[in-house]
């Protein structure tokens, strides 16, 4: 397996126990889909497994991730030419010189160790939104919207090269190998990242009565060569995806339409939607940006959030109190009749807990379940795997202990 990114909730311990349940209701050789795929690791699991593997999601990212890790489309050993790239992009930024003087200066800063003169010159970067606009530069979109916060100037400009270059028909990429190299540049990005948990949801903030913490790590965050950590994953994603295109595929659609419209041969289908308020989208925007080579674009008429949201993220209904057990039920009613099983994840949030609260309980889940598959066919699988939180040390839970749980419901 390869995991491309730190993400929420991530399946990646408890993996086995997931295909080993698969393993022992579909037959081998069979299909499987995985509805909420995300970091795509179930899915690679299942394509490891035998089963011929969809990976659904919402986030483009999540199609990308899939079509790297699957193999889907790779030509017989293909290989990403790292090396190539990282010259194209490295030509590519010494030609700007807008961002040559702060780079410099930043370098400048690392090498002395010295955390406040780089705060210093991280606040008077002359960022997109500072100056009242809501779009990024187009010749630097993550450096002007993103270098001081999540990423240094240095890797900002480097993570726009790569980007630029992966992107250009000129490079003669096919499909799999510029897959591969986006998932490489993503994987770049969830390393650099200047956040609690690697993810995109906020960049770190010194905080008084802490200080020496935040600047090591700040110190620590910037020196790491977005280089390095993108020639290490190209060759990884070569090494554990298929070798060639071994007939799985990769949609970007949301669940309920996905069943609805597509629905298929598959017997089984496994289920791990967001449960909490907590929108994946606000933890993985950034990601979002890359794989869609778009332009980062705040929201027109409010001031910026210190996430830096674009105006566009995805809205699942699964993190609606209101909407989230109607999708479930859509979900899991197309599933029944299709007489398909549905393997179905779940984080049981212990008693007392203060963490996020789910939008579906534990027993509004069973009660969906019975309801669209009958009792019957319905039991659910306890093991010790337990939750891990994704708040920094000062800001986490001592008292959770959320317990891990799979839900099986039966095909008919």
């Amino acid at each position: 397996m390869f995991r491309p990114v730190q993400y929420l909730g991530s399946k990646l311990r408890v993996l086995e126990a997931i295909t080993s349940l698969a393993r022992d209701v579909v037959p081998q050789e069979g299909e499987a889909v995985d509805l909420f795929a995300g970091s795509t690791v179930v899915s690679q699991a299942f394509a490891a497994s035998g089963f011929r593997t969809t990976s659904v999601d919402t986030q483009a990212y999540s199609r990308v991730f899939a079509q790297a890790l699957l193999g889907i489309d790779r030509e017989i050993a293909a290989e990403v030419d790292a090396e190539a790239l990282l010259r194209d992009a490295e030509n590519s930024i010494h030609r700007d010189y807008t961002w040559a003087a702060f780079a410099q200066e930043e370098r400048n800063s690392l090498e002395q160790s010295d955390a406040t003169a780089l705060r210093d010159l991280e606040a008077r970067l002359p960022l997109a939104w500072r100056h009242g606009r809501i779009e990024a530069d187009s010749d630097a979109p993550l450096t002007s919207f993103y270098a001081g916060s999540y990423f240094g100037v240095r890797q900002a400009l480097q993570l726009d090269a790569l980007a630029s270059v992966i992107a250009s028909p000129t490079t003669g990429l096919t499909p799999w190998q510029r897959a591969a190299a986006q998932t490489a540049l993503m994987h770049a990005a969830s390393r650099i990242v200047h956040s609690a948990g690697k993810h995109f949801a906020q960049p770190l903030k010194n905080r008084a009565g802490n200080a020496a913490f935040h600047d090591q790590r700040l110190l620590s965050d910037r020196a790491i060569d977005v280089s390095a950590v993108f020639r290490e994953a190209c060759a990884t994603i070569a090494s554990v995806a298929p070798k060639s295109d071994a007939g799985h595929h990769a949609v970007q659609d949301t669940a309920e339409r996905f069943v609805a419209r597509e629905g298929g041969t598959a017997k089984l289908f496994y289920l791990d939607p967001p449960y909490t308020a907590q929108q994946y989208s606000r933890f993985y925007h950034i990601l979002e940006t890359i794989a869609t080579n778009t332009l980062p674009r705040l929201p027109a008429g409010s001031a910026p959030t210190m996430g830096l949201y674009p105006d566009n993220r995805y809205k699942s209904a699964f993190s609606s109190r209101r909407h989230a057990p109607t999708a479930l039920a859509l979900v899991l009613g197309h599933l029944a009749s299709l007489k398909a099983t549905a393997i179905i994840s779940y984080s049981a949030s212990a008693r007392g807990s203060d963490g996020n609260a789910r939008m579906i309980s534990l027993e509004e889940l069973m009660a969906v379940c019975r309801q669209e598959f009958g009792s019957r066919r319905v039991e659910m699988i306890e093991f010790a795997h337990r939750y891990r939180q994704f708040n920094s040390g000062e800001n986490a839970n001592k008292g959770r202990d959320d317990k891990e749980v799979l839900v099986l419901c039966r095909s008919a």
